[in-house]
């Protein structure tokens, strides 16, 4: 399988194999999964009782899309977007600056369609961007799915939650700048854990 050949590929290497890589992922964030720390002490029978109640919207209410990027000792984001595009409001305001002031910087992201598409290979291609292979469903294998489960804690610890797009937003960049770089580079230094859990179950689903 490809997944278990990727992970045999760089299972030896070292942390200087990792440190250029800057891996990247998009999410999405909703008001009703960032809605503070809420908690009530009630009486039996006071389940349903108004005040100990809290309703939440079906659609989850307003939401934003991220999109970032970590590597040792650095990141890049948190970047909103929607969906025109990644060339106009992700890769030539944010990537393409980031990678110029870095050499030997290489990109890493999933197969997703707007990624693998022809116009942004080329606009990378024309950039100078290198981009690492990366085997199709492998999640597991990407670091940044813990960053945002992190950067998720940071943001429900506050006490209101944001109940607009712009509170969450802001909510989020805050979460964001409070996650410690340590914590970050422990990350990415889980790589070669990550590799081996991979091969251990030739290729299949790791517990990452």
């Amino acid at each position: 399988m490809a997944r278990q050949q990727w992970a045999q590929d760089h299972i030896n290497g070292n942390w200087k194999q990792w440190r250029n890589i800057l891996f990247t992922d998009e999410s999405r964030f909703c008001i009703s999964h960032v809605d503070g720390c809420v908690r009530v002490w009630r009486r039996r029978g006071e389940r349903y009782a108004g005040d100990c109640v809290m309703e939440h919207n079906a659609q989850g209410g307003p939401n934003v899309m991220i999109w970032g990027g970590i590597g040792l000792n650095q990141s890049l984001g948190p970047v909103f977007f929607n969906n025109l595009g990644p060339i106009d409001q992700i890769l030539q305001p944010h990537v393409v600056p980031f990678f110029q002031a870095r050499r030997n910087c290489v990109l890493q992201q999933d197969n997703a369609r707007p990624h693998t598409a022809r116009v942004t290979q080329t606009f990378l291609q024309h950039n100078n961007i290198d981009i690492m292979a990366w085997p199709a469903l492998s999640r597991d294998l990407n670091p940044i799915e813990h960053f945002w489960d992190q950067l998720q804690r940071k943001a429900n610890q506050l006490c209101p939650g944001p109940r607009t797009a712009a509170e969450l937003r802001q909510a989020l960049i805050n979460a964001w700048c409070n996650i410690p770089r340590d914590a970050i580079n422990r990350l990415i230094h889980s790589m070669r854990r990550r590799c081996q859990a991979v091969i251990n179950v030739h290729g299949g689903h790791t517990p990452y």
